[in-house]
């Protein structure tokens, strides 16, 4: 674990209530929450100097533009804050991304130092769209309802995960929701002490499934495979012409990567754009395009299809969608800057007939 004090903080051992929770030292849980809240603190501290990088990871301005400009305007490649080297210049990112010297900041405890990479297999997810829009109603949550089971279920199936072990799978998956985030913002206790049970129901699973990836890739595909769908669905316009699923998807990729900022860990010295990094030390490279993060990459064609197949459920039955309430993004999430809640009314289709009837 870094020695940063912005660095993420995990906790391994048991929740209550699970088995083993009585092995959990109060003390330990005392000194987790210190530790986080402390490091969380530090950012504020820095963002009230003044650093746009630490006010990126406070996250709570609606638009981060002005501060990656912010980044830009600092220097091609300069020391934060908070610790880590930060780019916001395309071509000092990219050559850190390509460097020898670079690697990826490690997603979950025990992560491969190379995460899966090989794509994993569509399935026809097109049933399961039709199950989760009968069963949100007229009235649902995007995300709560559609957008986070779709990903759960569709990823269940590519991993070949028991159809009876598909609760919990996608229970694990949403208790290690905050991953992809806490490599670079501090999470809450709660989530936090969440994360290692989760985990290990996930390692389990996962090792049972012949040619499942690590859980690292299946983390981050459930948390940017989401985020994908809601993005897809608020850009669509219902009607959506016969199609027009694929295109749609393209703007809503165009929008914005999945993640905004690449987390490295320097693994020798390294010296590039005026300055001297430090093994050990670690970079953030602000992302705008580019190729996606490894641990993206094994799941990247299965995160388009959730999206292109509850597009073409949606307009099967559907001739609008509408809000009703705002939308709310959610907390500490610099990195994916995704949707917590998405409250919609949608328009029946005439003669638009769920599953099942007849």
């Amino acid at each position: 674990m870094s020695t940063d004090p912005a660095a993420p903080t995990a906790l391994t051992a048991p929740e209550d209530g699970v088995d083993g929770a009585d092995r959990v030292d109060p003390a330990e849980l005392a000194e987790l929450g210190e530790r986080l809240q402390r490091a969380y603190g530090t950012l504020w501290l820095h963002r009230l100097k003044g650093d746009p990088y630490a006010a990126l990871l406070c996250d709570v301005d609606e638009d981060p533009g002005p501060l990656k400009e912010r980044v830009r305007a600092a220097g091609p490649l300069w020391r934060s804050g908070p610790g880590p080297w930060v780019t916001a210049d395309p071509a000092v990112g990219a050559a850190l991304l390509a460097h020898p010297g670079t690697g990826h900041e490690p997603l979950l405890p025990g992560e491969p130092a190379r995460p899966s990479t090989a794509p994993l297999p569509v399935p026809d997810l097109g049933p399961l769209c039709a199950r989760l829009l009968d069963a949100a109603g007229a009235e649902f949550d995007l995300v709560a309802d559609v957008a986070e089971p779709l990903a759960a279920g569709a990823l269940a199936r590519a991993c070949a995960v028991p159809e009876d072990e598909h609760g919990r799978f996608a229970e694990a998956l949403a208790d290690c929701g905050t991953a992809l985030d806490a490599v670079v913002c501090p999470q809450r206790l709660a989530t936090a002490r969440r994360t290692g049970p989760a985990l290990d129901v996930l390692r389990s699973l996962l090792g049972a499934a012949p040619g499942a990836p690590d859980p690292a890739a299946v983390v981050a595909g459930a948390r940017t495979g989401a985020d994908l769908v809601a993005r897809t669905v608020l850009g669509a316009r219902l009607p959506l012409p016969a199609g027009r699923a694929a295109a749609t998807v393209d703007r809503a990729l165009d929008t914005g990567p999945p993640v905004r900022i690449a987390p490295l860990v320097a693994h020798a010295d390294i010296e590039l754009a005026g300055a001297r990094i430090a093994a050990g030390e670690r970079l953030a490279v602000l992302l705008d395009d580019g190729p996606e993060p490894p641990v993206l990459r094994a799941t990247a064609p299965l995160r388009r299809a959730m999206a292109e197949s509850l597009l073409a459920a949606l307009a099967d039955r559907y001739t609008g969608l509408s809000p009703t309430a705002p939308a709310v993004r959610r907390p500490r999430a610099p990195l994916t800057r995704g949707p917590a809640r998405v409250p919609l009314r949608a328009t029946a289709a005439p003669g638009a007939r769920r599953t099942g009837e007849r």
